[in-house]
């Protein structure tokens, strides 16, 4: 009898705590991160039923993998995310800078069918104007996205270090839970809430925790950083960049401030990851490649307006003004007063990439440059070059500099070997970019030399003006044109055209002293450089600036004059240059090592506009796959861990019955004792 009662009082509260444990698991049938349980019973040596002890339902392979899709999915999300606000920016016809050039170059078309008119030269200045204002306001929202992922950096960094604290204070109640407990197992909710947490912070940052013999959980990065150990635990800080302060860096630093140092984000994974892929794969080449568009078209436009005269007789000027940029300086430099002015080359716009350029100091007076994309290095490093400050106060750099680059040093005392600065030559150039002209006279449509055909020429050759290389007007250190700068030519320069008995073309200055003879009409002035009539040594290389050629059958004693063209009236020779810009490969692919590598304007706007649409096309794909991923693997948690409605109900009826069961038993050890009770009264 005592064995009956024993056996049926063990059953009954067993079965009560089956009771309670699947009433508990239907409640929590809404709680994040919450675990199904089971009550487990250990063996009895005696009748009835052993001690129980509540576990876990989990398959800890498939949380592992759970996590590790959150954080790709998390990361994938953040991207996508972003990519589609610009994507969605760069769409939007009203900011197409594609749409303002092929404006300009319309209205170019127009002047050029009447190059006299102040009208289609004003809708020239107009629209570009226009053009301007589109790149400025482009590359700005563009810039503006930085600030953006900056703030959610930061709003991320706050959310993981309360989350990181929480996991190290919840691990010392684990450890304390499995010491106080009977079974030796800390409670499943403490369990629970602590997997709930490694989850959490899967989606900042992509998370490797591992569990020691206490019990706690260690917890590193993907590439072993420490984030959470025994002894302590490590926040991250927000801090600007170096060397760029407009920039959120990451530094980690231990709770008990024992150490701190930046943070390696490779790898980084989740929200975190997501946004610095963002900021460094997508904004910055977007907002490069936009700056490396202005400065390509704006030198283009410049250099071929330098090479007209204006409706004023004087020869074109720069029709934008392209912005320098300061060299950012490292933390760790000699002096922080170093300062490094970068700009371009005149002329040299479509030698321009989109990439950064670190400056190493390898002496006082030699660096090296080496070029970056996205963060990592592109191509060899360049150098060392040597600076040489010339007579005038210009500098002259040996040998030349990549990529169209100058560079204006001037030191703080001296550079000191070590020294570095980062040089962002495009990036807020889309920014910066302004039109220099206001006048549509300063439009210089016409050619600067005009070449007359006599009318009493005896034979029916015809001498035309081909090209004009250059109107420099700088004498120092050599004569780089023929053109003064005063609305004349130089009185040496070829000013006439004969054709000789011998069958020849003898070139004369403005005061009738031979310069050369050559032997063809074609281009008459490169067969003279050819020769070696203007010697480098005193002469530019394009000296003196303009190409003409005779063609036609020309009899002795034929000439040809050429003189400066004070009246542009009814010249459209620069306007046509002009246009034809438009169709020119003038903008350089950006790949190392090559120039000759190049697209027109409208090309290289559609390559950003491709790239930044690929980019998010994709990033979208591997959302969606990522997605598809995350619902397997949760499912698949959920298989083990998950609260079954259908399943519980069953349990609790099953339960009941059987907590029914071991009441009657107990009712029934009551009979039996009341009826030997009754036998022995008896």
């Amino acid at each position: 009898m005592s064995s009956l009662l024993q056996i049926g009082s063990s059953s009954l509260l067993g079965n009560q705590s089956q009771l309670a444990t699947t009433s508990n698991n239907i409640a929590n049938l809404n709680t994040p991160g919450y675990s199904r349980q089971r009550t487990e019973f250990a063996s009895y040596v005696e009748w009835g039923v052993g001690r129980s002890q509540v576990t876990r339902l989990f398959d800890q392979f498939a949380i592992d993998q759970y996590r590790r899709d959150t954080s790709e999915h998390a990361k994938l999300k953040a991207l996508s995310d972003n990519t589609s606000i610009l994507d969605t920016l760069f769409s939007n016809d009203s900011t197409s800078v594609a749409k303002g050039i092929d404006s300009v170059f319309a209205r170019l078309h127009e002047a050029a069918d009447d190059p006299t008119s102040l009208t289609p030269r004003q809708l020239v200045i107009s629209d570009s104007q226009a053009l301007v204002d589109r790149m400025q306001s482009l590359s700005d929202r563009v810039l503006e996205q930085e600030k953006v992922v900056n703030e959610e950096i930061k709003l991320q960094l706050n959310e993981t270090n309360s989350l990181i604290k929480s996991l190290y204070d919840i691990n010392k109640a684990v450890v304390t839970s499995k010491k106080v407990e009977v079974t030796g197992q800390a409670s499943p909710e403490l369990l629970d809430e602590r997997d709930e947490i490694v989850r959490q912070l899967s989606e900042k940052l992509n998370v490797q925790p591992l569990e020691d013999k206490s019990g706690a959980i260690l917890l590193n990065t993907q590439n072993g950083q420490p984030l959470v150990t025994n002894g302590h635990y490590f926040q991250f800080k927000a801090v600007n960049g170096d060397p760029d302060p407009t920039r959120t860096e990451i530094e980690i630093q231990a709770s008990n401030g024992t150490s701190k140092r930046s943070f390696n984000t490779d790898g980084l994974g989740g929200e975190l990851g997501g946004l610095i892929e963002y900021r460094e794969n997508v904004l910055d080449e977007t907002a490069n490649s936009l700056g490396q568009l202005a400065i390509a078209y704006a030198d283009a436009m410049n250099e071929q307006n330098k090479k007209g005269v204006t409706l004023d007789g004087e020869l074109g000027e720069n029709v934008f003004n392209i912005p320098t940029t300061t060299a950012l300086g490292y933390r760790d430099n000699s002096s922080a007063n170093h300062n490094i002015e970068v700009g371009i080359e005149a002329g040299k716009g479509g030698s321009v990439t989109n990439f950064d350029y670190q400056i190493t100091f390898t002496s006082a007076t030699e660096y090296t440059i080496q070029a970056f994309q996205g963060g990592e290095a592109v191509g060899n490093v360049t150098g060392p070059y040597t600076n040489t400050t010339l007579p005038d106060g210009s500098q002259s750099t040996s040998p030349e500099l990549p990529d169209g680059l100058t560079l204006n040093l001037e030191a703080d005392g001296a550079f000191v070997e070590g020294d570095k600065f980062l040089a962002r030559p495009t990036r807020l150039a889309g920014v910066q970019i302004e039109l220099n002209i206001n006048r549509p006279e300063q439009l210089a449509l016409a050619a600067p030399v005009t070449v007359e055909n006599p009318i009493d020429n005896l034979g029916s050759a015809t001498a035309k003006l081909t090209d004009i290389t250059s109107t420099d007007t700088s004498n120092s250190p050599v004569n780089m044109s023929a053109f003064d700068g005063a609305g004349n030519l130089d009185a040496d320069a070829p000013a006439k055209v004969i054709y000789t008995l011998t069958g020849e073309y003898e070139v004369q200055d403005s005061s009738g002293n031979v310069i050369g003879t050559v032997s063809s009409g074609d281009n008459i002035m490169q067969q003279l450089r050819d020769a070696g009539t203007w010697p480098a040594s005193s002469h530019g290389a394009d000296y003196p600036g303009y190409e003409i050629s005779v063609s036609g059958k020309a009899e002795a004693g034929d000439e040809f004059n050429i003189a400066y063209n004070s009246d542009s009236l009814d010249d459209n020779f620069n306007a046509q240059k002009l246009t034809d810009l438009q169709s020119n490969d003038t903008m350089r692919r950006n790949v190392t090592g090559s120039e000759e590598n190049t697209l027109t304007f409208n090309q290289a706007y559609s390559n950003l506009i491709g790239f930044v649409g690929d980019t998010a096309n994709r990033a979208n794909i591997d959302l969606a796959a990522s997605e598809s991923l995350l619902l397997q693997s949760e499912t698949r948690v959920q298989n083990m861990a998950g609260v079954n409605l259908d399943e519980e109900a069953a349990d609790l009826i099953k339960f009941e019955q059987a907590y029914n069961a071991s009441a009657r038993i107990i009712t029934v050890a009551q009979t039996i004792f009341d009826s030997l009770l009754s036998a022995v009264r008896a």
